[in-house]
């Protein structure tokens, strides 16, 4: 709890990522891969595999972009930054692991950012107790196209500390618009990976369930109602075996990764 709470107080963060939580989430994720890192191995193995090999379908040098970048538990820096002559790492926050870790490449630059575009609108609106904004829009780079892009388990996370800022700030919304509003940010997400680079791939959770003793109990899914075509590879994550975050159920997230957003994108039908 000491390291966490130095943490909590030492990264440097802006005020929009720590208004939403995105800084505790970064904290929380941190000490529960420190506690779990056997059980989260398979699952980091396999998503530096699949980077691996999205990357070598992509033509060597120009710049590459990474969304979700996070505490690079999933990404195989080195790998990336041998391909290609710079690589970019976005999030809301970096922390200062990250910062350190990057300063000793010299071809990785860090940028904090929100990809979806909608955090500011939407602090906005629930400072004035308006409705749910609409003119918003994934943020436009300086250097567009990448050679490559890539985006790091964030389908399925992006509307999560949104919503639960609703929650609290605005109970009474209808459920439909609630989640008119996070299919538009899971939309807007693929879409914008596909305008970013010139070939962008991605990964996520699709699934979730809770497991006791190997048996399925519940199992909900994680991509907000989108009909995502079948994954190019997949992957179990035991992400928080029991007691972790229940005493005696086991979490499991189901985990896919596409090589070509660009076929995911025309493959998902139209609101």
């Amino acid at each position: 709890m000491l390291r966490e709470a130095f943490e909590y107080l030492t990264t440097p963060c802006p005020p929009l990522a720590r208004r939403f939580g995105y800084l505790a989430e970064m904290v929380a994720l941190g000490a529960r891969h420190r506690r779990q890192r056997l059980a989260w191995a398979p699952h980091v193995a396999a998503c530096r595999r699949f980077v691996d090999q999205a990357i070598q379908r992509v033509e060597p040098g120009g710049r590459a972009l990474v969304a979700g970048s996070g505490l690079l538990i999933e990404i195989p820096l080195e790998s990336l930054t041998a391909r290609f002559d710079q690589v970019v790492l976005v999030d809301m926050l970096h922390a200062r692991p990250v910062r350190r870790r990057a300063a000793r490449l010299p071809n990785v630059r860090l940028l904090e950012l929100d990809v979806s575009g909608a955090l500011a609108p939407l602090a906005t609106a629930l400072d004035r107790g308006g409705p749910l904004p609409t003119a918003f829009a994934p943020p436009v780079l300086d250097g567009e196209p990448f050679r490559f892009a890539l985006s790091c388990n964030l389908l399925s996370q992006l509307p999560l500390l949104p919503l639960e800022a609703l929650e609290r700030h605005a109970p009474d919304m209808p459920e439909a618009e609630r989640m008119a509003f996070a299919r538009r940010l899971v939309r807007d997400h693929l879409g914008w990976l596909s305008r970013v680079a010139e070939r962008a791939a991605l990964f996520t959770d699709t699934d979730s369930c809770w497991l006791r003793g190997g048996d399925v109990l519940e199992a909900d899914d994680s991509t907000w109602g989108l009909a995502l075509p079948a994954p190019d590879m997949s992957w179990l994550w035991d992400i928080a075996p029991a007691p972790e975050q229940d005493r005696r159920h086991d979490l499991r997230h189901g985990v896919g990764g596409w090589f070509d957003v660009r076929k995911v994108t025309s493959a998902v039908p139209p609101c």
